[in-house]
């Protein structure tokens, strides 16, 4: 999912990327709870059968998917927010708060787009300043990428060409 904002006040664009979230944390923690009632009620019955020794594979197994789903929800929570100003490119990763942050200058600052590698890949789109190169937007999906790279274009555009003030006095 891709978000843009412009401040008109200090000209700054900011655009926010964020991977599609198919489910809620809370979809999520009700698919755990019916699998472990269902785990649960297999384990008990069993453990009545004196075969105690599923019921703790049983809870370890309702864990481990727990701890998957955990995960992967945490990662549909990342975000990526860049920032351009006339002079600056802010590149900023993070969960709940920018965990990462990196400040490159504008001018020498370039947007790459390379085309997939293999059959069936997708494209990446880079940010390089001098001898550094970041990939932005791994996550987004291919009709999500071309809608950055067009949105990039038009930032930059504008950024370039800034709206002539007609007043004179």
């Amino acid at each position: 999912m891709i978000s843009n904002d412009f401040d008109s006040s200090s000209g700054r664009f900011m655009i926010v990327l964020r991977p599609n979230q198919s489910w809620t944390w809370r979809a999520n923690l009700y698919l755990i709870a019916s699998l472990l009632v269902v785990s649960l009620g297999i384990g008990i019955f069993f453990v009545l059968q004196n075969n105690w020794l599923i019921l703790p594979f049983t809870l370890a197994e309702v864990a481990l998917v727990a701890a998957c789903l955990y995960y992967c929800v945490r990662r549909t929570h990342q975000q990526e927010v860049i920032t351009l100003t006339q002079d600056a490119v802010i590149l900023e990763r993070g969960i709940r708060q920018p965990d990462e942050r990196q400040r490159f200058h504008r001018y020498f600052t370039r947007f790459f787009v390379k085309p997939p590698r293999y059959r069936g890949h997708r494209q990446t789109i880079s940010l390089r300043c001098r001898d550094e190169e970041t990939e932005i937007g791994s996550f987004l999906s291919e009709q999500e990428k071309q809608q950055l790279i067009r949105t990039l274009r038009e930032v930059i555009a504008a950024l370039d060409h800034p709206a002539k003030d007609n007043s004179s006095g």
